[in-house]
């Protein structure tokens, strides 16, 4: 026998249904599409971190790599305009045997630990009315390009370790320099004792299982009144 009206046992019945219905759990499709939905918002996440942390590296290698060459261009501004730029002389400091640097060259210190005797391509002034043919390439060489295939001389500097802060070894940089040395004729008496200087630099680096090869070029102009 039921006690009191029907519209309350009405109500109770709704309120018994309501409880159930706030009870009821998770399906397993559920769950499973909300674990698809996080995966795919991490693996976005990582990849832009991978991506972000690529670049930043990326950047970091071509500072340091623009950072050793405007030293080697700055001590190559001091040395001696007419017995240095090049030097056909045999330095006595230059390694011997196998290895040993042809003349001509311009001695240089990559870093605190390495010295090198980049040899260059060097023309000379034309004795001609017609002047010489600058040997320096105008543009930046393809990547695919040789140094043969450019009549210079490949310095191969080595594997540079570079130091990280804590001062263990982290990625190391593979540097090449092909430098050419031109003189500039005075055949309008308008430029007297004049040099360019064409160099251009190749580094590469591991990315992963990738190597990564970067090449540029840098050019600049010395007078005997310079120094």
């Amino acid at each position: 026998m039921l006690i009191g009206s029907p519209a309350s046992h009405r109500v109770a019945c709704i309120i018994s249904a309501q409880a159930g219905t706030r009870q009821r759990g998770l399906t397993l499709v559920e769950v499973m599409i909300s674990l698809i939905l996080m995966a795919t918002v991490m693996l976005g996440f990582i990849s832009a971190f991978i991506q972000s942390r690529r670049v930043t590296e990326s950047s970091v290698l071509h500072a340091a790599a623009t950072s050793m060459i405007y030293g080697v261009i700055e001590q190559i501004k001091e040395l001696d305009y007419t017995t240095l730029v090049p030097s056909y002389e045999v330095d006595p400091y230059a390694p011997t045997g196998t290895g040993a640097p042809v003349t001509p060259y311009v001695r240089v210190r990559i870093s605190q630990n390495i010295v090198k005797w980049l040899t260059v391509v060097h023309t000379l002034e034309s004795t001609s009315a017609l002047p010489t043919t600058p040997h320096g390439p105008t543009t930046t060489p393809a990547p695919s390009a040789s140094a043969s295939s450019l009549g210079a001389v490949d310095n191969w500097i080595g594997s540079i370790p570079l130091s990280t802060v804590t001062g263990t070894t982290s990625q190391q940089i593979n540097l090449n320099i092909w430098l050419w040395i031109d003189e500039i004729p005075n055949l309008s008496r308008d430029v007297a004792n004049v040099k360019k200087f064409t160099l251009v630099y190749t580094y590469s680096y591991q990315d992963g299982s990738i190597t990564r090869t970067v090449r540029d070029r840098e050019i600049f102009l010395r007078t005997r009144y310079d120094q």
